[in-house]
Formats: C-alpha cells, sequence, structure tokens
C-alpha cells in the first residue's frame, strides 16, 4: 500500500511538471522600416544599449531582448540619428513599423501601443507649440514663461485624456515636470548665446528650478532623462565654484558629499570617470577616490583596468613612440625624429570634426608666435581616419595652422599610440621633454591662459 501510494505521488509530480510552462523573461522587439539602408538600429535605455541587425531585404529587424527594468527606451536609427520613444515591459512584445524619411507617420502593435502612440503625441505637441529650440530660448521672459507653462499644462492634459496605465502614468507625470524644470534652467544661458546677449540675466521672480531639488531620488534618477541632466548640470557647478586646479579631482568628492543613494552615485562616479581618470593632473589620487566612493565591483575592476594602462603614460615615463605619420610639409615623421633637439615637445591630438580642437586652433598659433625660437615645439597629430586626408590639408590651409603637422589616419580607438594615453576626448595636449620622457599627459589647453603659462615657466621654456 504504502509503495502504491508513493508511486501516485510521483506520477503526480512527473505530471505536473509537465503542465509547468517555462517563466518568460524576456520580450521580443520587431518591425519594418521602409526607405533605410543601415545594418543595425541601436535600442538605448538607462544603463543599456544594444545592437539590434537590420535586414535590408525584408526591410525588417526582430531581436530577444531581455532588459534590465521596465521603463523608458529609444530606437536609434543611425544615419540622420531618427529616434523612436518607446515604453518597455519585460515581457511584452513591441512592433513597429515606420519609414526613415516619414519618421512622424511611426505606427505600433503590443500592449503598450497606447503608450507608444502617446510620445508621437507628445513630439508633434512640442513642434506645434515651441516650434523648435532656438526659437523658443530667444523667446522675452514673460513670452518664454507662458509658453513654458501651456505646454506643460498642455502635456499633461494630453496625457490624462489617453488613458494609461497608472504605473506608466505616475512616471510621466515626474517627467514632464523635470522637463519642465530642465527648460526653466536652460533659459538663462541659452537665450544669451541665441540672442548675443553675454550680460542677460532672468529677473528676480523668474521660478527657481532647484529649488528643494532632491539629489537622490532613485526612481527619477533611472525614469527621467531631464532629471539626470539636471542633477548632473548642478553637480559641475559646484565644482566649479570650487575653483579647484584639478576639476575631474573635485567632481568626485562633489559627488560624494551631495548624492547618497548608492545607484545615482554609482553612475554618476563610473560616467565621469570614463574621462575623468584620462584627464585628471592627480591620477593614483583620482583613482583611490573612485575606489573608496563608488560600491559597484564592476565599475572598480573597469576603472582598474583604465588605471593601469595610464601608469605606464603617467608623468615622469618613457612617451610611447609613433612612427611614420605624414608629415604636411612632406614625407613621414616619428617621434624620435622630433627629440634630441633640446626641445620640449607641445603636442596637440585634434579631429577634423571636433569643434572644441578648432576652438583651440587661432589660440594655438598666437602660442606658436610668442614661443618662436625658444626651445619648444609644437607637434599637431590629427587622429582622422583615412578617408579624410584631403579634408585634414584643407583645413591647415583654412585655418592657417602652423607648427609640425603631422596625420596618423586612424581614429584613436585604432591607433595604439593613442589607446597607450586612453585618449577618450579630444582635443589632449601632451608636453614630453627633451629626452623624449612624459612631463604631463594632460597639459592645459591654450585657452587654460595662465594655467600653460605657468608650466611652461617652470620648466624654463
Amino acid at each position: 500500500m504504502r509503495k502504491l501510494l508513493l508511486l501516485t505521488i510521483i506520477s503526480m509530480v512527473l505530471f505536473s511538471c509537465k503542465k509547468e510552462k517555462p517563466i518568460k523573461n524576456y520580450l521580443i522587439i520587431s518591425g519594418k522600416i521602409e526607405n533605410f539602408k543601415k545594418r543595425e538600429v541601436t535600442l538605448t535605455g538607462f544603463d543599456f544599449n544594444k545592437k539590434i541587425k537590420f535586414n535590408k531585404k525584408t526591410k525588417s529587424f526582430s531581436d530577444t531582448i531581455k532588459i534590465n527594468r521596465d521603463g523608458y527606451y529609444t530606437l536609434i536609427l543611425q544615419a540622420k540619428k531618427v529616434e523612436v520613444k518607446l515604453y518597455l515591459k519585460d515581457t511584452v512584445n513591441t512592433n513597429i513599423i515606420i519609414d526613415y524619411k516619414k519618421s512622424d507617420a511611426v505606427k505600433f502593435k503590443g500592449t503598450n501601443a497606447n503608450i507608444n502612440n502617446y510620445f508621437v503625441q507628445k513630439r508633434n505637441l512640442w513642434k506645434k507649440q515651441l516650434v523648435s529650440a532656438n526659437k523658443y530660448f530667444a523667446l522675452e521672459e514673460t513670452v518664454f514663461l507662458d509658453k513654458v507653462e501651456k505646454y506643460k499644462d498642455d502635456l499633461t492634459e494630453l496625457l490624462i485624456a489617453e488613458n494609461l496605465p497608472a504605473d506608466f502614468l505616475k512616471k510621466e507625470i515626474k517627467n514632464i515636470d523635470y522637463d519642465y524644470l530642465r527648460n526653466l534652467s536652460n533659459y538663462e544661458d541659452y537665450y544669451k548665446y541665441l540672442n548675443d546677449d553675454k550680460d542677460f540675466v532672468v529677473s528676480e521672480n523668474f521660478p527657481d528650478p532647484f529649488d528643494n531639488f532632491n539629489y537622490n531620488s532613485n526612481k527619477d534618477y533611472v525614469n527621467s532623462f531631464s532629471y539626470r541632466v539636471m542633477l548632473g548640470t548642478q553637480l559641475e557647478t559646484i565644482t566649479k565654484n570650487k575653483e579647484a586646479e584639478d576639476y575631474y579631482l573635485a567632481y568626485l568628492t562633489t559627488v560624494n558629499n551631495k548624492v547618497t543613494d548608492s545607484l545615482v552615485k554609482n553612475d554618476l562616479l563610473y560616467k565621469d570617470s570614463k574621462l575623468g581618470i584620462t584627464r585628471t593632473d592627480n591620477l593614483k589620487e583620482y583613482y583611490d577616490k573612485f575606489i573608496a566612493y563608488s560600491t559597484n565591483k564592476e565599475h572598480k575592476d573597469l576603472l582598474s583596468k583604465s588605471y593601469n594602462l595610464l601608469k605606464v603614460t603617467a608623468k615622469g615615463q618613457p612617451s610611447p613612440k609613433f612612427k611614420g605619420f605624414e608629415n604636411y610639409t612632406g614625407g613621414t615623421t616619428s617621434l624620435d625624429d622630433l627629440l634630441g633637439k633640446g626641445k620640449y615637445l607641445y603636442i596637440d591630438v585634434w579631429a577634423t570634426w571636433c569643434s572644441s580642437c578648432k576652438r583651440e586652433t587661432p589660440l594655438l598659433k598666437k602660442l606658436e608666435e610668442d614661443y618662436h625660437g625658444k626651445n619648444i615645439e609644437f607637434v599637431s597629430i590629427n587622429v582622422d581616419s583615412k578617408n579624410l586626408h584631403e579634408k585634414w590639408k584643407q583645413t591647415i590651409v583654412d585655418r592657417e595652422m602652423t607648427g609640425v603637422q603631422l596625420f596618423s589616419g586612424k581614429k584613436p580607438k585604432d591607433l595604439e599610440w593613442a589607446q597607450k594615453f586612453l585618449i577618450k576626448g579630444l582635443p589632449k595636449f601632451i608636453i614630453i621633454d627633451t629626452d623624449g620622457n612624459i612631463v604631463n599627459p594632460n597639459a592645459p589647453a591654450p585657452s587654460q591662459g595662465d594655467r600653460l603659462i605657468n608650466v611652461f615657466d617652470d620648466l624654463n621654456i
């Protein structure tokens, strides 16, 4: 009898196992895109990025996605950067039909189609009421405030009228608020630029977008792009007001002092560190502070790799060698060709597409004139790809660039010499001494004026 009972229980367990369906923990995103010629599209979200293959023959894409959280995502169609705003849930499939040349006519299928359609209406409302950012922020203060208030109210009405799910409604109400506050925070600077009025200041009655601003809203940080931008901008402003010699080092301290939420703090620290550790004047101190402040092991491991690479190009280390770069005046030039002349090298790493590089050009030219005949040589290394060779030559002519002009023919990520300096942002300035040793891997730019001159004075240049 006991054996019969045991067999019955076992059979019931086996039967129930067969009947049980596997838990779905993914969604399928798919769609058709007319007039699109690229091989992939990109799905992005907070702490999320995935390339999805596009079949040009069938004009379609489809992929199984595991997202790390429900919420706001963007499908980016490369080339002209057409963006489709999406709200995704971890097990809800989404289908998109769009014409790349008529991106406003997007259609959605799936449970979240009504939310995604709301995003299209939201964009259309912006175009209808505010036309363009340039016209919007160039308005006089009272007109601007009337328009920004009306847009916020009308957008809220649109949201409520669509009868959307409660969980999304709560997030989007917050989003609308932060979009409004971000517009307020941008107004003064944008107005100055668009109206060429450097002395413009908003009135005393202008709303303060940072009044009672919360530096530690975990949910808002994840769900609102405008909140993330505002928080980042405010932390940058606080750091700049300290007037610290090493901005990147000071920024770590600002984040640590002002932000207590671990997700927010870790993300801010890591995003800054990608460039910060390559630009700081105090490599070891920067690294030590980051390790002390961050609680994210993956971020610490990634930064440690960067730190170990940068130690090789720290102050006092022999400079990595480049060889065979095309010289604008003819032939090729290597680092060794520039050494042994009793001169320091002030190296400018730049690209033709870099607007910041262009702003430095006239200042660099003036610097070369001031230090002509002294124990320093100015070397500009272009890091464009080979197909921009003619543009490099024409830029030198158009901008009357002087000094030693070299062409690498490779982007920084493909250039071994640049990778040893972990160059991630341009322009990059480096000082090398007469023996080929690194004096400063993050030298001040010409636009930093006295700070650079003080470095030259300390070197007796």
